[in-house]
Formats: structure tokens, C-alpha cells, sequence
């Protein structure tokens, strides 16, 4: 592949002269310039330098690296802003970023190169090769496959687990997570539906390293990373010298602007890592995207998956709704999920994509195979409209649909529903009761895939900690009878949650229920899950 950045001059020239406005109004001195490679001589239609910098200003965006490929050649490649605020050194093609569930796509290509060694089978039976696999159901238990796993239809509820994943750091291990899934109800019914789901792609692993007899991270580099060349890409332990051009993730807005350290990018991988734990430089995003887009051949031929796997993880395995909206806005008629990525029809045009989220970094892969286009957009920051904005910027620039500025979509978009307005607010409740005696809600309790959790009582204030996932340690502040708010020492966790404490008759704490305090309604309730007891009571029931 031509790794050349290629300058894209707009065929829309209000458009144009709009992002030129913008950028140039509001770009600060302390941004550098896109750090690329020489431009080309322009052959399409947009000029994504400014559409960056419009996108970075309108999102308070720190950094952001951006890659075309069309048709096997890079078209466009460079890095805009900061690697992180108050240090010196831009972002630049070769920079890492973390691609948080954009990884998936790798976790699925790591089970196409077992399916095609005849180690693994897609619609065979998981626990063929992990007995430890058991879910809720034991007809699923027996049936489960790779393909119900990382195509989302295993019936769990959306998001079940994630608390044995995030915040880090924790204690808990993969053989917990999958130990764990025989705890979650199967809610939603199997291979009814969709929910999306980060532990599926850590058992996915486990069953990946089984078969392989090696873990993930040493499958994915030595298997799909080196054939390709990806000296910039990591799944596995990442070597001391290549710990250099680091981008950093953030939290706040402009001058607030915060690294958020839980989220650096690691040396060694951690746990969630099969399902968002990958690091890679741009270019090494354009070599893999155009990969994906040769069917699993790589730049030099070198094929890493067989074109009969990279019809399987492309194929609509678990169909997706299409909203009112989205049929007008993008002319979509059809949606689903393939194993690793989202698929969609776009003004007439299959998409294959797939987004990244993560406290303080976003990725999107966005492919139109019948055009030959890809395109990567890597942040270093929060901002998920942002990232969508770029990218759709681009993609309709190659399309033959109505002009729009997507930047300007987005931003209207998020000023108009977002705000938050109190999701916890409540109507005059009357008067507060009164907290029992805080003595009588001390003591240990404990779920059965969460572990331990300790309620003490310090100073006269009651406090939380859980034994296994120490960022959640903190005052419980009471709210209302026997409701209380915990409040994590570390702000940076975000997940305050309410904390209710039931008793029997005789005045027994029977057990605690959680629920985070929404504070968006883009927010997931994952203490829904947990069902903590006092361990005596544990204890008994487990005899």
C-alpha cells in the first residue's frame, strides 16, 4: 500500500468555506499541524486537515488521527493535536491509541485462523474445547457456539459482567468471568436478539487459547499482527522500546482537560483485553483495514484468514432493527451484527463498521467494500460524536447522497438531547426518613460472581468496599430510610451508585441491592446485576 497523505478538496464549496471558517476562527496556537506524509496530488473531494481541526474544536478534542485507503492505496494519513494536554509532541500516524471494542474484529479474526486450522469450529459447541463454560440454561450450556458468542444472540442481558471487567485495576481473572456467566438469566432468550456483551469476547478467548494451545495476545500477534507487518500494533505484552509516541486519554473539555491515568495505554494487556484492550498506530489500522478489505489478505500477499472465514465474520449473523430515523437520515433498510463488526446498507452502499469506547479514547473502522474505502478515525478523548462526525464526513463524501455537515449534525444533535436534565431528580418525596442505626448495616455480604464486600462504619460514616474491585471504596451517604449513595473515592470512576439495604421482620439486613445514579441516559446500570447477601447467609445457602 502507498502510504501517502492525499489532500481531499470538497466539491461542496459552501461546505468548504464553512470548515475553513470554523477551523480557522477557532483553532488554538497550542494545536500543532496534521503531522503526515507528503500530500499528492488531490484526486477526490474533501479536505479532511480542516474537517479535523473542525471536528477537534467543535468537540474539544485533544487529538486525533485520521486514514483513507481506497482501492489498496493510503489516500490519506495524518495525526492532528496533541498526544496529551500540557505536553509537548503531536499526534502523528505512528502514534498508539487504544481501540477499545474496535479490537473485537481481531478477537473474531483470531477464531478464523483456529477455524481454519481445524482447531475450532464456528457453530460447534464452546464447551467441546472449554468445559469450564457454563451458562444459565444448561441446553445453552450444551449449545452455545463461537458464533453465538461474538455475534451478541447469547441471550444475556446488554452489558452483563462488565463490572469483573472495568474500572481497572481489579482482581478478577478470566477463569472468574467465565465462572461468573452461570449467575447472569439468560433474559433475553438465546439466539433471540441481540445484546451486546464484553464477556462473550473474554470466554471467546479462552476458548481461542484452548484450542491454540497459546493465549489470545500471543495469537493475535504472532498470527495476525506479524504476517501483515504491524510492528505498531499490539494485542499481547508490549516491548519497552515501542512504549514511545504514546497518546494518552482524556477526560473535561478545553483548558479542564484531564489525563485519565486508570486508562493509559498498559505494557502488559489486561483481562478485557480480547474485547477492547488492543493498541495501534494509524498506519498499522490502514494496513489491517485494507486487510479486511482483500478478504484477509495482507499488502504483500500474505493471506492471515481464509476467504471463506472472511465471508463468515461479514456475514449478518444476528439481524439489527432500523429506526425511522436512520432510514431517512442514511437511507438504511437492513442492519446487523457479523462477528467482530456492524453491518448496514448507507444510501445504497454496504457499510461494515465498527466503534470503540472507552474513558478517554474512541476509535471508529468504517468500510464500504463495493467502493474499496476505508476509513479509521482514532481520538484521544471521550467524544463519540466527534469520532461519528469525521467519519460519516468522509464516507458521504464518496457517496451519492445529499450534502450535509456532519459536524454540525452532531453538534445540534448533542445539544438538543443532551443534556442530561437530572435523571436522578426526584418530586418532593416529603419528608426524609431517618437511617437506622448505622451500626446495623455494617458487616460482610457477598455475591456470588462479585465476591466479598465489606460495609464499616468510620467516624460515624458508613463506608463501602468491595474486595475484589478496590476503585469501588467509599462513603455511603445516606438519602432516605435505608437508601443510601455511594460515592467512590476515585471521581474518575463515574459510577456513583445508590445503595439499598432490605430487611426482614425482625430487623435482619437480608440483603443489599444497587443501582448506578444515572447521570445520562446513555449511562448502563451495571450493579443491576449484583445480589449481595450477609456471607453467614452465603454460607447457608451454598451448604
Amino acid at each position: 500500500m502507498n502510504r501517502t497523505a492525499m489532500t481531499h478538496r470538497i466539491l461542496l464549496p459552501g461546505l468548504l468555506l464553512m470548515l475553513a471558517g470554523c477551523a480557522t476562527a477557532q483553532a488554538p496556537a497550542t494545536v500543532p499541524a496534521a503531522e503526515s506524509a507528503p500530500a499528492a496530488p488531490a484526486t477526490a473531494n474533501i479536505d479532511i486537515d480542516l474537517l479535523a481541526r473542525y471536528a477537534m474544536e467543535t468537540f474539544d478534542v485533544p487529538g486525533m488521527a485520521v486514514g483513507v485507503i481506497k482501492d489498496g492505496e493510503v489516500v490519506y494519513a495524518a495525526g492532528h493535536g496533541l498526544r496529551e494536554a500540557g505536553q509537548p509532541g503531536g499526534v502523528n500516524t505512528d502514534t498508539l491509541f487504544r481501540l477499545a471494542s474496535v479490537t473485537k474484529a481481531f478477537t473474531a479474526a483470531a477464531a478464523a485462523v483456529m477455524v481454519d486450522d481445524g482447531k475450532l469450529s464456528w457453530d460447534g459447541p464452546v464447551n467441546q474445547v472449554l468445559p469450564a463454560l457454563r451458562m444459565n440454561d444448561p441446553w445453552v450450556t450444551a449449545n452455545i457456539s463461537m458464533v453465538d458468542l461474538l455475534a451478541h444472540r447469547s441471550g444475556l442481558p446488554a452489558h452483563a459482567g462488565d463490572l469483573l471487567l472495568w474500572p481497572v485495576p481489579n482482581a478478577f481473572t478470566e477463569d472468574d468471568i467465565v465462572a461468573a456467566l452461570q449467575y447472569f438469566p439468560l433474559d433475553a432468550g438465546f439466539r433471540n436478539g441481540y445484546t451486546y456483551d464484553n464477556v462473550l469476547y473474554i470466554v471467546a478467548a479462552q476458548a481461542i487459547e484452548q484450542a491454540g494451545g497459546t493465549s489470545w495476545g500471543e495469537t493475535v500477534d504472532t498470527r495476525l499482527m506479524a504476517p501483515l507487518g504491524l510492528d505498531r500494533c499490539f494485542a499481547g505484552v508490549i516491548p519497552e522500546e515501542q512504549m514511545r509516541n504514546l497518546a494518552a486519554p482524556h477526560g473535561g473539555r478545553g483548558s479542564d482537560w484531564s489525563v485519565i491515568e486508570r486508562n493509559r495505554i498498559p505494557r502488559q494487556p489486561d483481562k478485557f483485553s480480547p474485547a477492547g484492550g488492543i493498541a495501534c498506530s494509524l498506519d498499522d489500522m490502514l494496513t489491517w483495514v485494507g486487510t479486511q478489505l482483500a478478504g484477509g489478505v495482507g499488502p504483500d500477499g500474505t493471506a492471515v484468514f481464509s476467504p471463506a472465514a472472511a465471508r463468515t465474520m461479514w456475514r449478518p449473523h444476528n439481524p439489527l432493527g432500523v429506526s425511522g430515523a436512520e432510514k431517512q437520515l442514511h437511507g438504511t433498510n437492513f442492519k446487523a451484527y457479523g462477528l467482530g463488526w456492524r453491518l448496514r446498507d448507507v444510501h445504497g452502499v454496504m457499510e461494515v463498521s465498527h466503534t470503540g469506547s472507552l474513558d478517554g479514547w474512541r476509535a471508529h473502522v468504517v468500510m464500504a467494500p463495493d467502493l474499496g474505502l476505508g476509513i479509521v478515525t482514532l481520538l484521544n478523548s471521550s467524544s463519540s460524536a466527534a469520532r461519528s462526525a469525521v467519519s460519516t464526513q468522509i464516507l458521504y463524501s464518496y457517496l451519492d447522497a445529499p450534502p450535509i455537515d456532519w459536524v454540525g449534525w452532531y453538534r445540534d444533535q448533542q445539544s438538543s438531547g443532551g443534556g442530561s436534565a437530572e435523571q436522578d431528580a426526584e418530586p418532593d418525596r416529603g419528608p426524609v426518613q431517618p437511617a437506622r442505626p448505622l451500626a446495623r448495616y455494617t458487616g460482610q455480604y457477598a455475591d456470588p460472581w462479585f465476591g466479598d464486600v465489606a460495609i464499616t462504619l468510620d467516624e460515624g460514616t458508613l463506608r463501602f468496599s468491595a474486595d475484589k474491585a478496590p476503585k469501588f471504596t467509599g462513603p455511603l451517604l445516606h438519602h432516605d430510610g435505608d437508601l443510601f449513595l455511594a460515592q467512590w473515592d476515585d471521581r474518575e470512576v463515574g459510577m456513583d451508585a445508590w445503595v439499598r439495604f432490605v430487611f426482614d421482620p425482625a430487623g435482619r439486613v437480608t440483603g443489599v441491592r444497587m443501582n448506578r445514579q444515572m447521570n445520562s441516559p446513555s449511562d448502563l446500570d451495571h450493579f443491576r446485576f449484583l445480589d449481595l447477601v450477609p456471607v453467614d447467609n452465603a454460607k447457608e445457602a451454598n451448604r
